[in-house]
């Protein structure tokens, strides 16, 4: 009996470890309360995560409270402001508590031992950045109710602006050094960026990155700004592309590994603007479409730039998954007029011409007309054999002063051809030659139009 009772003894020798080790954890936590060190070992705490967390908890919580005592009995103190500031801003996140207290402190700190002014400024750009995160504007700015999204956005820009101008506004002779961090250089390119003032926000990315080059929002935003300045600057177009892409590139490479999205987003962004880029990507976006669609399912782009992955490699085999792809994408962020465009005139060119029309026409119906739009569904109408609708839709298009500054000459070719044809299908052969020329326009326009017209006027 004995033995067995030794036996048992040894066997549960760790159990007996395990509780000295808990009394002491207490015991070191209970003598602690007041201070706090979260490098403290707290031994079995340490190995029960609960456990550890509940004892750091009582550590702040009394930490904290010992302060608020002291401040509370004696407003004028300067260290103690202090330390409860950082406490706030660093332990709890909590810049707006932070700043009261880095305040009180500064205007009762007369050796000027403390950097109160640093602080109180890296507070205002915290507050601002949490606010108006690049991350949020991407993934959120488009989704589902534009209008609503668009006040949203215009309201947190204004409140983010407002920290900005309150830290930038501070006065200088009081800081200790320069105070403007990665981070501020960070927030103050997202509000350019959103404001579209592009050629600032570069500069304030470009900072960002100088001072630390790791910063998955700054790589992202500068490319972000490298994109849209493509847009509005074609003659640099290449250029600026691939700049934009050898950023998103280097951000994804270093941050692969980690649960970010940020980088893989931006490239779908690349990928839109830039379909001779995308042409040979296939292989790359499939398995990161679908990894996106699972973590970001209520976000159509990454079908869309499938979809067009598809369109770029197109093979009869490949109509439904393409088709699939712009329908999810409409599907995700109905209020993309985008996204509905493409779906009903893919549908309407790859598959079912009344189909796709009625998809259009349904976008006409939810969105205001668009110069495209209204192209789209000229050419709809010419598949389906409506010659009078297509020839209206066309029309409107290129005459109505409505749609003036959105036509571009390619498209406006296009339409020029498809009314020539129109016309000459509806037996009005003097307005066909007409059009006719219109796209053809001396050679330098559409190549099937010239040799359409070439053989009218033999």
């Amino acid at each position: 009996m004995i033995t067995q009772l030794k036996v048992i003894s040894k066997e549960y020798k760790h159990i007996h470890i395990l509780a000295i080790e808990a009394v002491i954890a207490f015991y070191l936590i209970f003598f602690n309360i007041g201070n706090l060190d979260l490098n403290h070992p707290f031994g079995i705490f340490d190995k029960i995560g609960w456990a550890r967390d509940l004892g750091l908890y009582i550590q702040k919580k009394s930490y904290e409270s010992k302060l608020v005592k002291q401040i509370e009995s004696t407003p004028s103190l300067v260290r103690e402001n202090w330390e409860l500031g950082l406490f706030y801003l660093e332990m709890e996140k909590n810049p707006e508590l932070a700043i009261q207290y880095f305040t009180k402190g500064f205007e009762n700190d007369v050796t000027g031992n403390f950097p109160f002014q640093n602080k109180i400024f890296e507070s205002h750009i915290r507050l601002g950045l949490e606010l108006f995160k690049l991350e949020e504007m991407v993934f959120k700015y488009w989704e589902y109710d534009y209008n609503l999204y668009s006040r949203i956005w215009s309201e947190k820009y204004d409140k983010a602006l407002s920290y900005y101008n309150i830290a930038t506004g501070m006065e200088g002779s009081s800081f200790y050094n320069d105070p403007r961090t990665a981070e501020f250089f960070n927030f103050e390119g997202n509000l350019r960026y959103y404001a579209g003032d592009f050629v600032n926000a570069e500069e304030s990315y470009k900072t960002c990155i100088s001072m630390q080059n790791d910063r998955e929002e700054c790589f992202v935003g500068l490319a972000l700004v490298k994109l849209r300045n493509s847009a509005n600057f074609p003659e640099s177009k290449y250029a600026l592309d691939s700049e934009a892409y050898s950023l998103l590139q280097r951000s994804f490479e270093t941050h692969e590994k980690d649960e970010k999205l940020l980088s893989k987003h931006g490239l779908f962004e690349y990928w839109v603007n830039s379909p001779l880029y995308r042409r040979d990507q296939i292989q790359r976006i499939e398995p990161l479409a679908i990894e996106m669609t699972q973590k970001k399912n209520d976000i159509g782009l990454y079908h869309y730039v499938l979809g067009l992955s598809y369109y770029d490699h197109w093979k009869e085999n490949l109509t439904p998954k393409m088709l699939k792809s712009f329908e999810l994408a409409a599907k995700m962020e109905p209020d993309s007029l985008d996204y509905c465009i493409e779906y009903g005139y893919s549908y309407a060119y790859y598959e079912d011409s009344v189909k796709g029309i009625k998809l259009l026409e349904n976008c006409k119906e939810k969105f205001t007309p668009t110069y495209r739009l209204l192209s789209h569904l000229g050419d709809s109408y010419l598949l389906a054999g409506n010659y009078e609708k297509a020839r209206e839709y066309h029309l409107e298009a290129e005459n109505s002063e409505t749609y003036s500054n959105q036509r571009d000459n390619r498209v406006s070719h296009q339409n020029s051809y498809s009314i020539g044809r129109a016309n000459l299908l509806l037996g009005n052969r003097t307005e066909g030659i007409k059009y006719l020329n219109l796209a053809c326009n001396e050679g330098q326009g559409l190549q099937q139009a010239c040799t359409r017209l070439a053989k009218e006027k033999e």
